[in-house]
């Protein structure tokens, strides 16, 4: 499990994609199992038994796979074994057509479906030369993977560069939560503000100053009047004297009067301009000295670079060369792989020629096998009922007609005295004359119908018993179908969830690792399930001994791995952050905004920045003995324009 561990984050920090991967020390359950033995149907092998790998160890996981699936020569066959006996088998053809246990049949299609196990004999080339062409090959491996890991480091700037990009990232978070804070914090300082500007307009004036000053403000209302009048009388006069020279002047002063309003204009014009070509001016100096200093620093790092480059020039010409005469000893390599190849496929020919001759040879031995098992099934059948009428002729005895008593039993004939009995019609012929003699006789038919009603009664209770013995036998398979199934599903969904659990500890923790271990894992019904969490630099720990936020963190990281196996509409959580920490109400808040997009949250919190993610503010309050809300969309709450600090 550490191994696959390792290998998903490898994928998730390099965005590679998703890939399923099967941890061998936790598949002790289907090792077990693989070993039992299982009674399948003549004339067809178990998937299972006909893989062979290099190493055993990997064997769980082909059976994890594969399970108790049967292979057939052809559909007619995997039909009779699928259906033909009391257990439903899993079966599977050569031509890639399979049949399911519920009786889902696939198949069809032009190309056969299968993968890089195959039925072929392997035949086996000179081993002498196989390894030496194998060292040689590892040798030229060794070497390129040398030259890989050269241009490799080259590359792990750019990682360390993506690397850093992360850590900025993740430092404008705790920036923003920051900012969040002081924008809490003036938030209560303006109400502040507020409640003592309601203080000052509370407190009353001095009566005394307000008689002497409404007493001043009287008078200066009347100075105020009588200068309004006179400042009328001088504007009439005004007015008067405009006239007058509007009339002397005839026109000429409102000419002169454009043309010196045009010249201002202009004058206000070349002003502007020049304001405008000093602030270019000045601007442009400030860039040239700007990129005056960019290209010094430019021509700097261009030469630091050109060292650098020349080395991996040269490097990158030391590597080429090396890679053409590999290139070269490769294509020697594959002209004798070729070579081989064609021996090889000369002789899986042959093999096949006489695979087809020995199927023939089959063939044959199984029709005249099938006669001699008819004729042997005959022989036996005859063998019995000779040794039945023995019985039955012992049980025969002579009885005398005279009245003596005395019974004799009957001869045994040999096959010369057999042969001169009577013929069979002539007995037949007896038959007839004692049978009518019998009828003349009227004996007591009653024990015979009394014989033929117990016998209905007898056939009628074996009936009953063999229908009840089916249905149990139904029933039985059914119930190890179902708790096969249960197995298969909760495996399935326990790895799931428990790969799950780990990237989302590790994620609000940023650091810690969790996981789920079965108590028994021959019966994971039976003890259940141990929690086991890793807190950062910590030891690993059972959940009931950690602190609350741990526990809430623990849970929370176990709830989102459940949600994402399988999601539901609606969550609702009450008070999920009483016992965190600002930091991890914040981490916790924003994965809950994340997961928020195919699912809705109600949450109950006091935590200011739990409550401020969300997209609806519900406020519960009681007024008059009785109970309201009030309901809030933060995101249209719009700061003032001194406290603006962006959208969160």
């Amino acid at each position: 499990m550490d191994t696959a561990q390792a290998c998903v984050t490898f994928l998730k920090n390099n965005n590679i994609g998703l890939a399923t991967f099967i941890g061998l020390d936790k598949m002790q359950v289907w090792t077990e199992t693989s070993q039992k033995v299982v009674n399948i149907p003549k004339g067809v092998s178990r998937l299972y038994d006909l893989v062979t790998v290099r190493e055993p160890a990997v064997m769980p996981a082909f059976y994890f796979a594969l399970r108790n699936t049967l292979v057939a020569d052809d559909l007619t066959q995997a039909t009779r074994v699928a259906f033909g006996g009391d257990i439903r088998w899993r079966v599977v053809t050569l031509q890639g057509q399979l049949i399911e246990t519920y009786g889902t049949m696939s198949g069809g299609g032009r190309q056969v479906m299968k993968g890089k196990m195959g039925s072929a004999l392997v035949c086996e080339v000179d081993q002498g030369e196989m390894e030496q062409l194998e060292q040689e090959m590892e040798r030229k491996s060794t070497a390129v993977q040398r030259n890989a890991a050269e241009r490799i480091d080259l590359e792990t700037r750019v990682q360390n560069l993506h690397k850093s990009v992360c850590d900025m990232q993740f430092q404008l978070e705790k920036a923003k939560a920051a900012v969040q804070g002081f924008v809490e914090q003036e938030r209560a300082l303006q109400t502040q503000v507020k409640e003592l500007e309601a203080t000052t307009k509370a407190a009353k004036p001095d009566p005394d100053k307000l008689r002497i000053m409404e007493n001043d403000v009287q008078s200066y209302r009347k100075e105020h009047k009588s200068a309004v009048a006179r400042a009328k009388a001088v504007e009439t006069e005004v007015q008067h004297l405009t006239e007058c020279i509007v009339e002397a002047t005839a026109g000429r002063l409102g000419i002169k009067q454009e043309e010196a309003d045009g010249l201002v204009r202009d004058l206000d014009d070349c002003a502007a301009s020049i304001n405008k070509a000093q602030v270019g001016k000045k601007a442009a100096e400030r860039n040239l000295c700007k990129a005056g200093e960019v290209m010094e620093r430019l021509e700097q790092e261009l030469e630091k670079n050109n060292k650098p480059e020349i080395k991996l020039n040269e490097q990158i010409k030391n590597l080429e060369e090396s890679a053409a005469v590999i290139v070269k000893e490769c294509d020697k390599i594959e002209e004798k792989l070729k070579e081989v190849k064609s021996a090889r496929s000369e002789l899986f020919s042959a093999i096949r020629l006489l695979e087809g001759e020995e199927q023939d040879v089959e063939k044959e031995a199984l029709v005249v096998r099938l006669c001699f098992e008819q004729v042997e099934a005959k022989v036996s059948e005859q063998q019995n009922a000779i040794q039945h009428w023995k019985k039955e002729i012992s049980k025969l005895s002579l009885h005398l007609l005279d009245g003596s008593g005395k019974f004799e039993k009957l001869p045994q004939l040999s096959p010369t005295e057999s042969e001169s009995l009577p013929s069979i019609s002539e007995l037949k012929n007896r038959i007839a004359v004692l049978d009518e003699q019998l009828q003349l006789q009227k004996p007591n038919m009653a024990t015979i119908m009394e014989f033929h009603k117990k016998e209905e009664v007898y056939m009628a209770r074996v009936a009953e018993l063999d229908t009840i013995t089916s249905e149990r036998d139904e029933f039985r398979r059914a119930h190890e179908d179902l708790r096969r199934q249960r197995l298969d599903n909760f495996m399935s969904g326990f790895n799931t969830i428990s790969m799950r659990l780990k990237e989302n500890y590790q994620m609000l923790t940023q650091g810690g690792d969790a996981e789920l271990e079965l108590a028994d894992s021959l019966d994971p019904f039976s003890d259940g399930i141990v929690f086991s969490v890793r807190p950062p630099k910590k030891s690993w720990k059972k959940i009931f001994n950690l602190s609350g936020g741990e526990k809430t963190l623990s849970s929370l990281a176990l709830v989102f791995a459940l949600h994402h196996f399988k999601p539901t509409p609606l969550y609702f959580m009450d008070e999920i952050d009483a016992a965190l920490d600002f930091k991890n109400v914040s981490i916790v808040a924003l994965y809950v905004y994340e997961q928020t997009k195919n699912a809705q949250f109600i949450i109950i919190s006091l935590r200011n920045n739990m409550f401020e993610m969300a997209d609806r503010l519900i406020g519960i309050y009681k007024t008059c003995s009785t109970t309201k809300s009030v309901a809030i969309n933060p995101k249209t709450i719009v700061l003032p324009e001194t406290t603006t600090l962006g959208q969160f």
